[in-house]
């Protein structure tokens, strides 16, 4: 342990954990998925930033204590799930309507960090894992508690964003493939968007 700081020996247990997370389906997977099916190389770099951005909020909020806090208020919690429901049938309603428009990759590039960061953001079950999962690994308890999740938050935020970018660029290679062809183009936006619907869909029944 590094005295007055955190504990080192939980790491070994805690990248066990979080590589088996990573690896396991689930929405940030299947967001970039839609995401690089949707956007291509260029929009997937800003989407996974923007994941990462969204979802360090919550890790500073678990970090603070304030994890609790919302695992206590319910009704901000249902709040939060219909507006994150409600911007991901937006994103399938608007994907669908355009899958076979001209191909707009500037526009695409620029709105994707705002999708990935909105997209967690709108999802309080993120910091409702955050409160059950980091407080596992604080390990020695007359250490900082608060700099110990905050670093661990930190190293999975890192791993996420690795995670992510490889998922993202893959899809995003199928579909740069297919720019230039119209029917595959939009065969493959209609299945980001059957994506994002099905994202909407789970949020609300969780």
């Amino acid at each position: 342990m590094l005295p007055g700081y955190i504990d080192l020996s939980v790491l070994p247990a805690f990248l066990a954990a979080v590589t088996l997370l990573l690896l396991a389906p689930g929405p940030d997977m299947a967001f970039m998925v839609a995401t690089g099916l949707r956007d291509g190389l260029h929009g997937t770099t800003r989407a996974a930033l923007g994941i990462t951005a969204g979802v360090s909020v919550y890790v500073v909020l678990t970090a603070l204590g304030l994890g609790a806090f919302l695992a206590a208020a319910p009704s901000l919690i249902a709040a939060l799930q219909l507006a994150g429901a409600a911007y991901l049938a937006h994103l399938a309603w608007t994907t669908w309507r355009s899958a076979a428009a001209p191909v707009e990759i500037t526009t695409a590039t620029t709105r994707a960090f705002r999708r990935g960061f909105l997209v967690n953001l709108a999802n309080p079950k993120i910091a409702l894992f955050f409160t059950a999962f980091l407080p596992q690994f604080l390990g020695d308890t007359e250490g900082n508690p608060t700099f110990q999740l905050l670093l661990l938050g930190a190293l999975l935020q890192t791993l996420g964003l690795l995670t992510d970018l490889a998922i993202g660029c893959a899809a995003g290679a199928v579909r740069n493939r297919l720019l230039h062809r119209t029917r595959p183009r939009t065969l493959l936006n209609r299945l980001a968007a059957a994506t994002y619907a099905t994202l909407a869909a789970a949020l609300l029944a969780r």
